[in-house]
């Protein structure tokens, strides 16, 4: 599916002035303008970075600020971006407990296109390593109202060799959730969902995802899928995230447990 890029998170980061409270453990799951200047900090240890074009709000150092009650850090070492533009993420071990990362666009998404080219071989991660990027409304009923691109073999819920999937909340609802296989050489891996509205009003939206082996909207197609129904939130109030974890807690084993961002981009739907 071709897409005529509006903003390019590789370029520059996405943006905004607005600065907000570092968030608490009740803001559930969650994704930057290229910048190598240091991030600015706010107050109560909040941490800003922009990257591709946004303002993005690192999660503090919490023990269950994350998916899962799952523990978060905003250290340099797990949260950067290099020279090339390309964001970094690293699942650390710190005080003893390791933890992942998760950062929330300060620009509040709406319909459209959200891609995001993953620079690392996914299919090498630690089995429990979870990567995502997914637009979600804080406080809504759980496993709701979400929007996820997720690579991860998910033991004991995704069958083999699946280790990829595209998501509408709630998962367990039959339909909801399309699993795929990336092998260790598909990489880089262009990753994409467009959100659309219902047709008729109050009807059931629409996502259409893809995932490419490349950089490129013309780059090999490895996975796609539409969903129609009425799960499909609407923008009212949702954020846009981007997140490495480990899901149940698991401390890494084998694998790796880091993962690099080329860009993300944007296209708001009829831009």
């Amino acid at each position: 599916m071709g897409l005529a890029v509006a903003v390019n998170l590789g370029v520059v980061a996405l943006g905004t002035t607005a600065i907000v409270a570092a968030p608490s453990s009740s803001v559930g799951n969650g994704t930057a303008v290229m910048s190598t200047a240091a991030p600015s900090r706010g107050t109560a240890g909040q941490r800003l970075l922009t990257w591709s074009g946004i303002t993005w709000d690192v999660y503090p150092n919490c023990p269950d600020c994350g998916p899962e009650q799952t523990p978060t850090t905003n250290a340099e070492q797990a949260v950067y971006v290099d020279r090339r533009g390309y964001l970094h993420l690293q699942v650390t071990k710190i005080g003893g407990k390791w933890r992942g990362v998760e950062l929330r666009a300060l620009t509040r998404p709406t319909y459209g296109t959200y891609r995001w080219i993953v620079d690392t071989a996914t299919a090498d991660m630690d089995p429990w390593a979870v990567l995502g990027m997914f637009v979600y409304r804080p406080g809504a009923k759980k496993q709701t109202s979400e929007i996820d691109i997720e690579d991860s073999r998910f033991p004991r819920l995704l069958p083999a060799p699946n280790n990829a999937q595209f998501v509408v909340q709630p998962y367990f609802v039959k339909g909801n959730l399309h699993p795929y296989q990336v092998l260790p050489t598909d990489h880089p891996l262009l990753q994409q969902f467009t959100w659309s509205p219902g047709v008729t009003f109050g009807g059931p939206g629409r996502v259409d995802y893809e995932t490419r082996v490349g950089s490129s909207s013309r780059a090999p197609l490895l996975a796609q899928w539409t969903y129609t129904g009425y799960s499909v939130p609407n923008p009212q109030s949702m954020q846009l995230f981007m997140i490495l974890w480990m899901n149940k807690n698991t401390a890494p084993t084998t694998g790796s447990h880091s993962a690099v961002i080329r860009s993300l981009t944007i296209q708001p739907l009829g831009g």
